[in-house]
């Protein structure tokens, strides 16, 4: 191996120094170390060094009373431990090696400190080149045997997954932004696709539901593993919905490959487009985002389909029956549900805002549920029906109740 081969070389160069003592070479041990201690040597695999006459006389007593294999440097008891890479950007560091199979570890390094992974400064490319031989993570990374594939109909499978993106203006300071997007296996159409200022499953969910609302129902829902993917929320949302989640393997970038192959477009044709400094906020990134995807990438020849994605996608319509939930079935279907214990005024709190409920719950716990897009669309449901909506509670309206007139009565004598 090779870190064998370094350490033998070093080891050699030790025993070329101590040499012509052990062939009793020179007349006098102490004169010749001494000389040897004023040059500058070329180590091995190390470069230029001096040594003390210690080391020197430490080596030589060494080899008498061990020999060679003493001189041999010793491995380090933490070795593929790195000082600077903790368990978290290791982690990172083996998804890039798998997401980027075959690109060198200076590529790895710069492409890590363009999407905000690394910071500058926080270690060196030498640093994650050792880290990944230490660690043999290019071995792991060889490409596995695969087969080109492709689904029949449009809507059959969406990959879904995140991009990291630029660094936007946010009030006074700038704020890192994420690409949340799926793309349709069939005709390379983006259903959903929005930068947002956080990377979590209601964003997600966003997405899902503005995709769904355009192109309809997807059979197959497939993503990575990730937090933001392998949610209990959005597995009951797929569930209601018919639509079968699925979750590659750990680290198993490639077989997202369309949608990482449209995140590089993005990279390299709309992001040099834009300034993020001159950004007026996420809505106007979003914005230009929209009409590129409109106007150019949708229109545009993929070379993957031999055609446009619009094209394809409206070719594939003639002969495909696409699944439309109404409005009322998806916002059941991403409905977050939340328990609280109605007060005796007759109020909930959710989110630090208080709402009304009808009197009849004073002192029992209810349960509430609300679209994740909507979050003040909030209801009573028993049994799993919606019993009464919530009504946000709106105190000068209830410090002026309606006023009821004075009844008089004549009785007759």
């Amino acid at each position: 191996m090779e870190e064998d081969k370094k350490r033998l070389d070093i080891a050699l160069f030790k025993y070329g120094l101590i040499a012509p003592v052990l062939q009793q070479q020179v007349s006098v041990q102490i004169e010749y170390f001494r000389e040897v201690a004023r040059k500058e040597h070329d180590v091995p695999h190390i470069g230029r060094r001096r040594f003390k006459v210690g080391t020197l006389k430490k080596w030589l007593k060494e080899y008498r009373h061990k020999g060679f294999e003493v001189l041999s440097p010793k491995q380090r008891e933490d070795k593929g431990v790195s000082r600077k890479i903790d368990e978290a950007i290791g982690e990172v560091i083996r998804e890039y090696v798998q997401r980027y199979a075959g690109l060198s570890s200076a590529a790895l390094y710069r492409q890590m400190i363009a999407e905000g992974e690394v910071q500058p400064g926080q270690f060196n490319e030498g640093t994650l080149r050792r880290y990944i031989q230490d660690n043999q993570l290019m071995e792991e990374a060889s490409p596995e045997p695969r087969k080109k594939f492709e689904h029949d109909h449009v809507n059959d499978l969406w990959i879904a997954d995140t991009m990291h993106g630029p660094h936007i203006p946010y009030g006074r300071k700038t704020h890192k932004v994420f690409l949340i997007a799926a793309i349709d296996d069939h005709s390379r159409v983006i259903p959903g696709g929005r930068f947002f200022l956080q990377e979590n499953t209601l964003c997600l969910e966003h997405i899902l539901k503005e995709a769904i609302r355009r192109f309809g129902l997807p059979l197959v829902l497939y993503c990575d593993n990730g937090s933001l993917f392998a949610s209990a929320h959005l597995q009951l949302a797929c569930a209601r919905l018919g639509i079968a989640l699925v979750h590659s393997r750990p680290y198993d970038s490639p077989s997202r490959g369309k949608i990482e192959r449209f995140f590089r477009c993005v990279r390299q044709k709309f992001l040099p487009l834009i300034d993020p400094g001159a950004l007026e906020g996420i809505d106007h990134l979003n914005d230009l985002f929209l009409r590129w995807l409109t106007h150019d990438y949708h229109r545009q020849l993929h070379h993957g389909i031999n055609e446009t994605p619009m094209d394809r996608m409206m070719h594939s319509l003639r002969t495909t029956s696409v699944r439309r939930p109404t409005e009322e079935e998806l916002d059941r279907a991403f409905q977050i549900t939340l328990t609280r214990v109605v007060k005796n005024d007759s109020t909930v709190s959710i989110a630090g805002v208080l709402y009304e409920c009808p009197a009849r719950f004073i002192g029992k716990k209810i349960e509430v549920r609300y679209p994740s897009d909507k979050p003040h669309d909030l209801s009573i449901y028993e049994d799993h029906k919606p019993v009464a909506a919530l009504k946000r509670l709106n105190l000068s309206e209830n410090a002026n109740p309606p006023h009821r007139g004075i009844r008089f009565t004549t009785e007759e004598q």
